[in-house]
């Protein structure tokens, strides 16, 4: 009794680590893949200015290209408009992603881990994954902008032609993305390198696997999926679809 007594301890830390490293796993599992199942690569090109990134180029408009993207737009626009309230879309599941957006970051996604999981399959203008909100002039608060439609890696040409028409808007897709081990340790995501950079995220210089590792990190090769930008409350009506809007 006496052995097993002092082995204890060990075996419980042993135990809680091996769940940590399961749990982490299967958290970096869900949001990440392989860019070798990018099935939609071909028709994409890296994103101007970000290391990470990589959008696809506009095809050949095809008749009814715009009135679907137009109708899809009202839609989302109505679809969305009780959100402008903030409050309740934050009653309604949907959380700051990052949860203490930094001060110069002008554009952030309010997430619905539930409705983002529905979107594999579909998108519903009434219950997008991810809400857009830009700071107010006075940087005190936020206004409802639009909405973010998404696709899996693995989503066809056509699959993304099927959501929005590919000849109207740009999907992008966020690459080569450092993470800290475990994903949920927010001291290391707080961390920043010798220039004020980022050590971890998609602002981070870092893009490669040993760069990565030498921070003890991992490196994902995509996260989250194809996305796509709807900014149905612009100002201006041409930044809709306008997927360098905010930036």
């Amino acid at each position: 009794m006496k052995i097993l007594a002092s082995g204890l301890p060990l075996l419980i830390l042993l135990f809680v680590s091996s769940c940590g490293q399961f749990i982490d796993g299967v958290v970096t599992s869900a949001i990440s893949a392989d860019e070798s199942e990018v099935v939609a690569a071909d028709i994409a090109k890296p994103m101007p200015g970000d290391p990470h990134g990589i959008m696809t180029e506009l095809q050949p408009e095809l008749p009814g290209d715009r009135e679907r993207a137009d109708n899809l737009a009202a839609e989302i626009k109505q679809g969305i408009a009780r959100y402008r309230d903030i409050e309740l879309a934050q009653g309604d599941g949907y959380e700051f992603f990052p949860a203490d957006p930094p001060p110069h970051m002008h554009i952030v996604h309010l997430v619905n881990q539930q409705y983002a999981k529905d979107e594999a399959d579909g998108f519903d203008p009434s219950r997008p994954g991810s809400l857009l909100y830009e700071r107010t002039h006075d940087g005190q608060g936020w206004k409802l902008i639009g909405a973010m439609i998404t696709a899996p890696v693995t989503a066809t040409v056509q699959d993304l032609n099927a959501r929005v028409p590919l000849s109207q808007v740009r999907y992008h897709l966020h690459r080569n993305i450092c993470v800290p081990k475990p994903i949920w340790d927010s001291k290391a995501w707080a961390r920043v390198d010798d220039r004020g950079q980022p050590v971890f995220g998609p602002e981070s210089p870092i893009t490669t696997e040993a760069e990565c590792a030498a921070e003890d990190g991992r490196l994902l090769e995509t996260v989250f999926g194809w996305m796509a930008h709807a900014y149905v409350y612009a100002d201006d009506p041409a930044d809709t679809w306008n997927q360098m809007y905010g930036h």
